[in-house]
């Protein structure tokens, strides 16, 4: 599961969970024309939102008592303090990060996040989650809010899931800068190898939709959205394909992921059509 981390953590690095939002034209005449100032805390955010929401995923999976063997479970950090209790059908789940654990490539997080969701699936095979954040600070960024998933079951005899999460987050830099951040993520994993005698070599990819809307203090607003489903492999630690449109202000910034090969290399284009090849 390690290479699922990291490739949750490249790829929401330029995505995070993503709401849709329809603005009326008095809404879009209050957006700057200018130039963002806050891609680096954009980008932040980006992290932080991956980070939480694959945590969430993650202990769910190890923790919930719907055990199916195709799921995968990533490694969990060692200064990761996990409770759980049981009672009248549902299960609370309290992650204790404690202060400055490094959870992966160097994200510290401090605080909890506490989780309750139904012990059983509902008739759907759906489970709803709900979690809320305490205390909690990823990388010197105070970090509040709420949010919702939906865990649920696509195929009981392969394993592939679906976790679809809406997240309502709150970022503040000290007595600096702050923003909101609404999301909108859907995530199917889906198992193309099932060996039960050998699950650490199970091959699965991931594909995620979703949209979101970040506005910051200063005025400055991204809406992004997943316009060709992201696709990555666990064979592979980079996204091997996909697009996403970000919008920042107003200007537009479109990043391809490619055609399905592994390697490092995306196309990003910018508002007036000049492309860049970048590095991940």
């Amino acid at each position: 599961m390690k290479n699922r981390i990291i490739v949750f953590a490249s790829l929401l690095l330029f995505t995070s969970a993503f709401l849709s939002s329809c603005n009326s034209d008095d809404d879009k005449t209050s957006i700057p024309s200018t130039p963002v100032t806050t891609s680096k805390q954009y980008k932040n955010i980006e992290a932080a939102n991956t980070k939480i929401n694959a945590i969430v995923e993650n202990v769910f999976n190890t923790e919930s008592t719907i055990k199916l063997h195709g799921n995968p479970a990533n490694k969990m950090s060692n200064c990761m303090t996990i409770t759980s209790e049981i009672a009248e059908q549902n299960q609370v789940v309290v992650i204790d990060f404690g202060t400055n654990c490094e959870v992966s490539n160097g994200e510290i997080i401090s605080g909890k996040i506490r989780m309750s969701f139904a012990v059983e699936l509902d008739t759907e095979s759906k489970i709803e989650i709900n979690y809320s954040l305490e205390n909690v600070i990823y990388n010197d960024i105070t970090v509040s809010g709420n949010a919702t998933t939906i865990f649920s079951i696509q195929n009981d005899t392969t394993g592939a899931t679906r976790f679809t999460t809406n997240s309502d987050f709150s970022f503040a830099w000290g007595n600096e800068i702050s923003a909101t951040s609404t999301t909108n993520f859907v995530t199917e994993s889906v198992f193309e190898t099932n060996n039960p005698d050998t699950p650490t070599d199970l091959i699965f990819y991931t594909v995620t939709t979703g949209t979101s809307v970040t506005e910051f203090s200063n005025g400055d607003r991204y809406a992004a959205e997943i316009t060709t489903p992201i696709r990555n492999e666990s064979a592979c630690q980079y996204t091997v394909s996909g697009v996403i449109v970000t919008t920042e202000n107003t200007a537009t910034v479109t990043l391809d992921y490619g055609d399905g090969t592994c390697d490092n290399i995306a196309t990003q284009t910018d508002s007036d059509g000049n492309q860049t090849t970048i590095e991940l």
